[in-house]
């Protein structure tokens, strides 16, 4: 009875140790610039498709309260997914970024005035990846550098991480 219960579990284990089986992923997302102080993280929601076994597509919604990004981002896995829960990924995209302030002038009287912006970003990104394979949930932290259209500004480090659940 021992043995047949320890081949069981052996089994049941290397079934579930397999590499992600899953194209579609949805989950949490977070970003946090790591060199101003004043910058609040921003968090959102992010769905990803794998291509293939080295390749994904994602797009994310992201904010507080003052800010709303959208983007989409085209990913490289350097390791085949099939083969390994642990991952290295390279990756670029584009996405929008939609600002509101607040001016109050003083001049006899208090105005608040709102002003809205939005940028057009261009992002390049590097990260590692673990596929947690038994609750079909996948962890990732990565760099992201950013490129202001508008101002020509590069915006870099940035942290990302989230938390993805692999659904279909």
């Amino acid at each position: 009875m021992k043995y047949t219960l320890l081949v069981f579990c052996c089994l049941f284990f290397l079934a579930s140790v397999k590499a992600q089986d899953h194209n579609w992923a949805f989950g949490f997302y977070g970003d946090v610039q790591l060199e101003d102080a004043s910058y609040d993280a921003s968090f959102g929601v992010q769905g990803k498709y794998d291509i293939g076994n080295f390749q994904a597509l994602q797009a994310q919604v992201h904010g507080r309260g003052d800010f709303v990004g959208v983007g989409a981002d085209y990913l490289v896995n350097l390791l085949n997914k099939r083969k390994s829960n642990f991952n290295v990924f390279l990756g670029g995209g584009f996405s929008q970024e939609f600002y509101t302030y607040d001016y109050t002038l003083v001049n006899d009287e208090e105005h608040t005035i709102q002003s809205k912006e939005n940028f057009s970003i261009a992002n390049g990104q590097a990260g590692l990846s673990y596929y947690f394979a038994p609750v079909q949930l996948s962890l990732y932290a990565g760099y992201k550098l950013k490129y202001q259209f508008k101002n020509e500004l590069v915006d870099p480090n940035y942290l990302m991480f989230g938390l993805r659940y692999h659904i279909w």
